[in-house]
């Protein structure tokens, strides 16, 4: 069992909420939470005061993932590894990895969805088809987060919502547009042993001129990732080697 604080923060580029470049802003507000784990979307170039290796060096977190502008990305404090950029196309963006606690591995897919209704929807089928969310080869807990371009209701949430747990935090969840906030654009779904302890939007001054999102701050807490055999199975499997892939 592993608890640690994860982030969700779509930074629009390093550009603030007035379409200026303010990387300094978004980095005061990551440091303001110290998050254990930072899912980044749409980061900025990856040259400048704007890139995403620099933020990492302001909030002293290590870098994971893509540079390149508009990519999802990752800061974390503990080493990721299999990190893939994966292609869910219409300029949909996800990428995988795998978290590595002290004795547990967590799935990571972080991800930004189309805001047409129609792409979405074709993003979605390709999210959950057998070379990601449903491949067999990914049996730990899972953390899914970004942003999912849904309004109040559209195309693409009944599916995500039939196969994933949304996380019960935070209770209030609007966090776009960041000036005045009015639905949760940006979410964070879990699958298999983890959920959410407690959780927010983060809605400092800080945080609505820092970008048009506004992050979201969890606490999570895995349970016993370990695949536990069934009595049943036990004799037939005895003279196994275990394969202890997530715990």
């Amino acid at each position: 069992m592993s608890t640690f604080r994860i982030m969700s923060y779509h930074i629009n580029g390093a550009h603030n909420a007035s379409g200026e470049l303010a990387p300094e802003l978004c980095a005061a507000v990551i440091r303001a939470q110290q998050p254990d784990l930072v899912m980044l979307q749409r980061i900025g170039s990856p040259i400048g005061i704007s890139s995403v290796k620099k933020l990492a060096d302001r909030v002293g977190l290590t870098h994971y993932g893509p540079d390149s502008e508009g990519s999802c990305s990752y800061l974390s404090r503990f080493p990721l590894n299999h990190l893939q950029e994966l292609q869910l196309g219409d300029d949909g963006q996800c990428v995988q990895a795998d978290l590595e606690l002290e004795d547990e591995r967590v799935h990571l897919f972080n991800l930004t969805l189309s805001w047409n209704y129609r792409k979405r929807r074709d993003q979605v089928r390709q999210l959950m088809g057998n070379q990601l969310l449903n491949n067999p080869n990914l049996p730990c807990a899972t953390i899914i987060c970004g942003d999912f371009g849904l309004p109040w209701w559209g195309s693409g949430q009944i599916p995500l919502q039939e196969h994933l747990r949304r996380a019960r935090f935070p209770v209030w969840r609007a966090n776009f547009p960041g000036k005045i906030p009015l639905w949760g654009r940006d979410r964070v779904y879990f699958r298999g042993p983890i959920r959410a302890l407690a959780g927010s939007v983060i809605m400092t001054a800080e945080a609505r001129q820092a970008s048009t999102h506004l992050p979201l701050v969890m606490t999570v807490e895995t349970r016993d990732t370990r695949q536990v055999l069934k009595l049943k199975k036990r004799t037939a499997l005895a003279r196994k080697q275990p394969n202890p892939l997530c715990g």
